[in-house]
């Protein structure tokens, strides 16, 4: 049964990859006020702008930078500017590395308490009747089994099913940023190593509270904008190095068409944050601070950046002074 769940996890993944991205970036079509507004709310973010920083503290230097997992061509002049400052430092960290990851193989064979229902609950016992059907609606389109999504966790069938079609979607993203830095740290021979274990991300997922959970697919099943704009503000927020912004945004419009709270969507998206991002934060520090080399450089995904559990603050809590660097 696992072999086939992570087949149809791998199958519905790929099949939307290839679906037709219809989002655009938000940014550029807000009024002014709401442009003014937008600054303001980023402005008391910490260390909101800016993808690439350099930490100092005694002899130690750490260039922090943030990435997108997904690949884009706008990357290679970045690259160029990365290049020397990845050859020169004595070690590159990653969230994982290419080697750690092989080493999973299926996330769902590896892990599969992370993915499944707990024993004897089921997915469509949580659901009313209308929202299975509405589930397996979009399932029929996938090919997909209502048994065996019914085992999975509400999380694990959001991420997989309900995310944006623009630039790769899951389990199967394109590469982005981080593939590019292994690759060019591999061939300088630069030693590199993941801040975390495999598993942790699924993990931050699987920490959130199994009724959050559920209103996020209930949410996403039923929201007929779907994540297509916000993915796309997110990659223009990106190469603006304002991903602040787009994470605001994503509070003032994400299920705007439902009936619900801007308060409630507030608290499910800091929810989903408090662990995918702020835990994970918390438990890189340790890793980080234990380094002894002179010249460390770290890639992890730009929203893990700002904010005042932010990697870049949790940094100036232990001492270093902080300095925006060219991305």
């Amino acid at each position: 049964m696992l072999r086939l769940l992570s087949a149809l996890l791998f199958s519905i993944a790929a099949t939307m990859a290839n679906a037709r991205c219809e989002g655009v970036d938000l940014r550029p079509h807000l009024s002014s006020e709401t442009r003014a507004r937008l600054e303001r709310e980023a402005a008391k973010v910490p260390f909101a702008y800016g993808n690439h920083w350099i930490a100092t503290k005694g002899s130690q230097s750490i260039h922090v930078v943030g990435t997108l997992h997904i690949g884009d061509k706008r990357m290679r002049s970045t690259m160029r500017k990365l290049k020397p400052i990845i050859k020169s430092a004595d070690l590159v960290f990653l969230e994982r590395t290419t080697s750690q990851m092989a080493e999973v193989g299926s996330p769902i064979k590896a892990f599969p308490k992370l993915f499944l229902m707990p024993q004897g609950r089921s997915l469509q016992t949580m659901m009313s009747q209308k929202d299975w059907e509405q589930l397996n609606f979009k399932l029929a389109f996938e090919r997909a089994s209502p048994e065996q999504v019914a085992r999975l966790q509400p999380w694990a069938v959001s991420y997989i099913m309900l995310g944006s079609r623009c630039g790769g979607l899951g389990l199967t993203s394109f590469k982005g940023l981080d593939s590019r830095i292994e690759a060019i740290a591999k061939h300088a021979r630069v030693p590199l190593s993941g801040l975390e274990e495999n598993g942790i991300g699924y993990r931050a997922m699987s920490r959130q509270p199994m009724k959050d959970q559920m209103r996020l697919l209930k949410l996403g099943l039923s929201s007929r904008k779907g994540f297509d704009d916000h993915r796309m503000t997110i990659f223009g927020a990106y190469f603006d190095e304002a991903v602040t912004e787009a994470q605001i945004l994503g509070n003032w419009t994400l299920f705007d068409d439902m009936d619900v709270s801007r308060a409630e969507v507030t608290r499910l998206r800091r929810q989903v944050d408090a662990q995918l991002l702020d835990w994970r934060n918390q438990l890189w520090m340790p890793v980080i601070l234990k380094r002894q080399e002179k010249k460390l450089f770290i890639a992890v995904g730009a929203a893990h950046l700002p904010g005042r559990n932010g990697i870049l603050q949790l940094l100036k809590n232990k001492g270093y002074t902080l300095t925006r660097a060219a991305f």
